[in-house]
């Protein structure tokens, strides 16, 4: 009796532990969370009203988010890609590591396809959503952010029907901070320095004047006219100098410390400052068997059948990676598609009916059961619930089917399979959310149907005055470059009282100019002259010129420049050959935009029109070659012709 008691008592408690290994759900920190340089909370005076380009690190310094370890944009906290087992910060700010094969088996995050290489991005970036290895979306092109908890795009959206200053993610700023200006739901930008965010009627702002940086507004370095702190890898320095990229094993020295500012080598790796392994200089600190250590020693390759255990090289178990497809329990290998134990790749098994509420094993992974208009709020691929806004997985917010939009070369646009932006329905170009927009905006630029490109990034701005449109840096006719005014360039000192042409020549071209030189009715009359009186045709038509181009002008005002400034003479002629060089091969009907263009602020030739101010004196009121001492251009120019081309008044 005794000893049947005993054996009842074994297999009981046999029987508890098997329960206890398969319903106790795991614990500790999961893959999907977010790693980042500090845990200290990011310091309110950093953030996306006054770091909208930038990222926030623990100690809420606004770092230029390029670094990789130090992540992001739009003034969210930083990510140390390297911590989650990323490579590289991507150009768009966002943790990743490229993943040929990327898919929910490799990827915890979202699959993006950039530059020809795959890559499997963190999923947790306003400009890279998602999770399980699907598609990225850009919830930041559509004015949204992306939560964190759920990896999809946030429900509030900033735009211009609900902000009328500018938007940083699915945030309305006032937009009249320098570091944040803009108005009408456009996304912020950062004013540069020595320019101001100008407030506007309807609400927000736009930056105004042109931008410079220098020691004399800046105590840390400068980048295309913009003051930057100078304590980034990316940008370092300070006193206004030019920011400088730090090397390879090089790092820039934090505010406060010797040499603070300055690129300086990197402290050789080792346990004073490495918790994993070295390679080189290089602290690894997630370790694999193939780099494997701890404590700051040299990494080694485990041997093969062993596995990286805290920095150890140690004799696999039983289950692992390895050898098991499904999940591991202790050292037994489960199918891994068991409700209580479930998994894929020799991971620990999850148990999925110990969670709250409950949840069944799809595909190696715990998901909502039976997904349906019940459970899911977006729309349902097999039993697996997502968002609904994938080309292909796209659907309404009810529970139903996905639509592979995929399969009829269409894109998910408003949960619905809509045709593709393109040449054949986009008269301007195509933003990455599959849209049509004008193509005249600088983060938006192109026409024809082809890919928005974003001239802010390429420090260029949207030529509208050539076709296709494209950003300025991209072309080469309208405006063409011009770097210097050559030798010998001068306004010509035209003779007076030629007698060439008549007082009825000068009268039909006072009546054909009256509005304007540009006009059909003053081409007719020169084309009238060219034929009747071809040598008074040929002696008024240089000062046939819009008093915005100030050539014709500055043409008339050269007799009375060589005797009181003839210095004035050179500049005068820069200006006109600047203006004229560069717009020479544009359209006629932008050529006079292109002239405003070039001389306004920023403009190639502004330093040339800037120059030519010397001859305001002699075009002021009252003044024969004033625009001001006639009522129209044609009486202007008929003046002008009688006394050089004509016996005078």
């Amino acid at each position: 009796m005794r000893f049947g008691q005993l054996s009842r008592f074994f297999a009981l408690a046999f029987f508890v532990v098997i329960a206890f290994v398969f319903l106790a759900p795991g614990c500790g920190r999961t893959s999907l969370e977010p790693e980042t340089l500090g845990e200290g909370g990011i310091s309110s005076n950093c953030g996306p009203s006054n770091c909208p380009t930038g990222c926030c690190d623990s100690n809420g310094v606004c770092r230029t988010g390029a670094d990789t370890r130090a992540c992001g944009t739009a003034g969210g906290r930083c990510n140390d890609c390297v911590a989650n087992g990323f490579t590289l910060c991507t150009d768009t700010r966002v943790c990743g590591r490229d993943d040929p094969a990327c898919s929910s088996a490799t990827c915890p995050g979202c699959c993006s396809f950039s530059g020809g290489t795959r890559r499997c991005l963190a999923g947790i970036d306003g400009a890279a959503c998602g999770r399980s290895g699907q598609a990225c979306t850009n919830c930041a092109a559509q004015g949204r952010a992306c939560d964190v908890s759920t990896r999809q795009c946030s429900a509030g959206k900033c735009d211009a029907t609900n902000c009328n200053g500018c938007c940083v993610g699915d945030k309305c700023l006032t937009g009249t901070d320098l570091l944040s200006c803009g108005t009408n739901g456009a996304q912020c930008v950062s004013c540069g320095a020595g320019q101001t965010c100008q407030p506007q009627g309807g609400g927000g702002g736009q930056c105004s004047g042109t931008a410079s940086c220098g020691p004399q507004n800046c105590g840390g370095c400068c980048r295309n006219g913009q003051c930057l702190a100078g304590t980034d890898s990316t940008a370092c320095g300070k006193g206004g100098a030019t920011c400088s990229t730090c090397g390879a094993n090089q790092q820039c020295v934090p505010n406060g410390q010797p040499n603070e500012r300055t690129c300086q080598n990197l402290p050789a790796c080792g346990p004073q400052n490495c918790a994993g392994c070295c390679v080189g200089n290089q602290c690894v600190l997630n370790v694999t068997p193939a780099r494997c250590g701890a404590n700051g020693a040299a990494c080694k390759a485990c041997n093969p059948g062993e596995t990286c255990n805290s920095g150890v090289c140690q004799p696999a178990g039983a289950c692992n990676p390895g050898n098991c497809a499904g999940c591991c329990i202790g050292d037994i290998c489960a199918v891994g598609t068991q409700n209580t134990a479930c998994g894929t790749n020799g991971k620990q098994c999850d148990n999925c009916s110990g969670k709250a509420p409950p949840q069944v094993c799809q595909g190696g992974q715990c998901e909502q059961p039976v997904c349906g208009p019940g459970n899911c709020l977006g729309c349902c691929v097999g039993n697996t619930c997502v968002v609904g806004t994938q080309d292909n997985a796209c659907g309404q917010p009810n529970g139903s089917a996905c639509t592979d939009c995929t399969s009829s070369n269409q894109v998910c646009q408003g949960r619905q399979c809509v045709d593709k932006c393109g040449p054949a329905n986009c008269s301007g170009c195509c933003a990455s959310n599959n849209q049509c927009v004008s193509g005249i905006n600088n983060s938006a630029c192109g026409s024809g149907g082809t890919t928005c490109a974003n001239c802010t990034l390429q420090n260029s701005f949207c030529n509208g005055l050539v076709t296709p449109r494209r950003c300025n840096n991209q072309q080469t006719t309208c405006p063409a470059p011009y770097t210097t005014c050559p030798n010998g360039i001068t306004t010509p000192v035209t003779p007076t009282l030629q007698k060439l042409c008549s007082e009825g020549n000068l009268n039909d071209l006072a009546t054909g100019c009256a509005t304007s030189p540009d006009s059909p009715s003053c081409t007719a009359a020169f084309q009238v002259l060219a034929a009747t009186n071809a040598a008074c045709a040929t002696c008024v038509s240089p000062f046939n010129k819009p008093f915005g181009e100030g050539t014709g002008l500055w043409l008339c005002a050269a007799p009375q420049l060589q005797q009181t400034q003839p210095a004035c003479l050179r500049a005068t002629g820069c200006a006109s050959d600047c203006q004229d060089d560069s717009c020479t091969q544009c359209l006629p009907t932008v050529e006079d935009q292109c002239h405003d263009l070039v001389n306004g602020p920023g403009g190639q030739c502004r330093t040339f029109a800037l120059a030519a101010a010397c001859a305001n004196a002699a075009l002021g009121a009252g003044q024969l070659c004033s625009q001001f001492s006639y009522p129209s251009f044609g009486q202007w120019l008929r003046a002008v012709g009688d006394h050089f081309c004509g016996d005078g008044p």
